[in-house]
């Protein structure tokens, strides 16, 4: 067997090894992922972003809107602890009017941008966007993503990823596999809409409102005239279809917080 085909074969070994070892299951939805991305990694990597936008960007010091991240996240973050156990919260506001938007990260850094306070007129509502965040993490889709990358790019030629394997080196994604990625990222948002639903229902704040926050989104894209990050996210419209298939479970989680807190 010349070299070229031995280094084939071990890659498809290894490779076929860490695909049945590396299984995982997704909260809530149960779907079983592969990941080949440690957590220690994956963390390292975003902790270093964090940093680096605390450094970069103006943090803001309203004090409403710090004391409504500050309750929000505290509370979803207790109904996340089996599924980020060893997570370092950190909450930031960060000052950037006019961004609609938010994000966590592996390891539990969360941060809001101000400008999503021109849409959440609750805490119910920002709830809804945070929960939605953290199950993202919860749910290993940067993980996911990288790993998925890799498998991808094995497709084009397997021994550039026992490369990366070996050399645990970023993979590059070819240019062909970019629609794949992008149909797997909106499966990813769609996901992270119901178990945000969940978590968001677990920690007392009502599910609807994260139906109430995706219309004001609806309506905010209908007046644009376009569909914001359209080869990446499903439609406000097909997001709303799905909080509305689960609401109802999500509300039997909240009537039992409810009952809880009295």
């Amino acid at each position: 067997m010349d070299t070229k085909r031995l280094f084939n074969t071990v890659t498809v070994i290894l490779l076929t090894f860490m695909l049945v070892t590396s299984c995982s299951t997704v909260p809530v939805t149960g779907r079983k992922q592969i990941n080949l991305m440690s957590d220690s990694e994956v963390v390292k990597m975003t902790k270093a972003a964090f940093e680096q936008m605390k450094g970069q960007m103006k943090i803001s010091q309203d004090p409403r809107m710090n004391d409504w991240v500050l309750e929000v996240s505290d509370r979803i973050s207790q109904q996340v602890f089996w599924d980020m156990p060893l997570a370092e919260w950190e909450f930031i506001v960060f000052d950037a009017p006019g961004q609609v938007n938010a994000f966590a990260m592996p390891g539990g850094k969360v941060g809001v941008m101000s400008g999503l306070f021109d849409i959440v007129e609750t805490q119910d509502e920002l709830a809804s966007v945070i929960a939605h965040e953290i199950a993202h993490v919860t749910a290993r889709h940067t993980h996911e993503r990288m790993s998925q990358a890799g498998i991808l790019k094995a497709g084009s030629g397997i021994s550039s990823l026992g490369t990366a394997i070996a050399t645990g080196g970023m993979v590059h994604i070819a240019p062909s596999m970019s629609g794949q990625l992008a149909a797997w990222d909106r499966a990813k948002e769609v996901e992270a809409d119901r178990i945000g639903m969940m978590y968001m229902a677990r920690a007392g704040f009502d599910p609807n409102a994260a139906i109430s926050v995706m219309g004001k989104m609806e309506k905010i894209i209908g007046a644009a005239g376009s569909q914001p990050y359209n080869s990446t996210h499903p439609t406000s419209q097909e997001r709303l279809d799905v909080l509305h298939a689960y609401v109802d479970e999500a509300m039997v989680e909240y009537e039992k917080a409810k009952a809880l807190a009295f």
